[in-house]
């Protein structure tokens, strides 16, 4: 197209169902249609019932009949949307954003400044396994220290029963005691969450499911997982904790705000 209002008009062409110069409109790719889907899903705008309808999506979004048809079989795959002849195509799950710098809201407890477009999640949290496991080389560097075990607790987390991810945590031996009984459970973990915080560094990448986490996720072994590593700093500056969420990736998306976000430096020419 050579201007925008030529555009404008042919969009408007092929909207009114001429099919006039069509194919030079529609884009063609599964990977761009399918995560545009996937967002949809993620930030409500395709809600759990809705039914999708294939034609309205390629000229709502100006895809290709191909590229929308593969976007639905992934998301099909990923458990999303469910397709059954004679019935049509609807979303029967939803995605869950977590935080990424910042604690889950779990057991009642909230973000004490709400993100209006993205509100907490209320989530669930259940004991898998807890005790003093030995500290390996990397444990004692995150954390800071040099004893040899560290206090470790495992946990689920659930989003109306639905399984979302599994918490390690790794605290120092001198930390709060987090092994207490059953009933204290609730009370030390309501604890640690009010301490005053200087600052929490995280690391986030995709890893195959191993067949233990998978049987705890109800996945399929093998499947991509998201693994956030973070590291809690006390308002001293020193570490309090280390922890790994390992999170479905077809139902968990991390987040992030950061308002001071500085600019690039340019170093050097990239030509030469």
């Amino acid at each position: 197209m050579d201007t925008q209002p030529e555009l404008i008009e042919a969009i408007g062409r092929a909207r009114a169902g001429s099919g006039q110069r069509i194919r030079e409109l529609l884009q063609s790719s599964p990977r761009r249609a399918h995560v545009l889907l996937r967002a949809s899903i993620r930030r409500g705008l395709l809600t759990a019932g809705r039914p999708v309808e294939e034609q309205n999506l390629i000229m709502s979004m100006m895809m290709s009949r191909n590229s929308i048809r593969s976007a639905l079989t992934m998301l099909g795959a990923e458990g999303l949307i469910e397709r059954r002849q004679k019935v049509g195509t609807s979303v029967v799950a939803s995605i869950s954003e977590l935080p990424l710098l910042e604690l889950l809201p779990v057991g009642g407890w909230t973000r004490a400044e709400e993100d209006p477009e993205r509100p907490s999640v209320a989530l669930e949290i259940s004991e898998l396994e807890r005790g003093t496991v030995f500290a390996d080389e990397h444990i004692r560097s995150r954390l800071d220290i040099d004893d040899e075990r560290v206090l470790m607790r495992e946990d689920l987390v659930t989003r109306g029963g639905e399984p979302l991810g599994v918490l390690v945590g790794y605290y120092p031996i001198s930390a709060p005691d987090l092994l207490v009984g059953d009933d204290d459970r609730d009370a030390q973990l309501n604890a640690m969450r009010q301490v005053a915080l200087s600052h929490v560094e995280a690391t986030v990448e995709a890893v195959n499911c191993d067949e233990r986490t998978a049987k705890v996720l109800k996945v399929a072994v093998g499947a991509a997982i998201l693994v956030r590593e973070t590291v809690v700093h006390g308002a001293d500056g020193r570490p309090t904790m280390l922890a790994y969420g390992h999170y479905r990736g077809d139902r968990v998306a991390l987040w992030a705000k950061h308002d001071d976000v500085p600019a690039m430096l340019h170093t050097h020419d990239p030509g030469r």
